[in-house]
């Protein structure tokens, strides 16, 4: 089984256009997964990278389209 290469924030942050302390807040905000080689060294994969955009990616719905509710949940009508 090959290892995925281990990038630091800069390098990770450099291949998808992030600063480095941009990609160091996502980390610190537990939204970005990192391996923890020492106190001070913290390392992502693309893998994590891929699962975070995949995680973090939203799509807006169109005006007048509501969510549903889930089962078991009242729906209230506008007053």
């Amino acid at each position: 089984m090959a290892q995925e290469k281990l990038l630091s924030p800069k390098e990770l942050g450099e291949l998808v256009g992030l600063s480095a302390a941009q990609v160091r807040a996502l980390m610190n905000d537990g939204r970005l997964e990192f391996v923890e080689i020492s106190a001070k060294t913290k390392m992502l994969t693309m893998s994590g990278w891929e699962r975070f955009q995949r995680n973090a990616t939203r799509f807006k719905r169109p005006e007048g389209e509501q969510p549903s509710l889930p089962l078991g949940e009242p729906q209230h009508s506008s007053l």
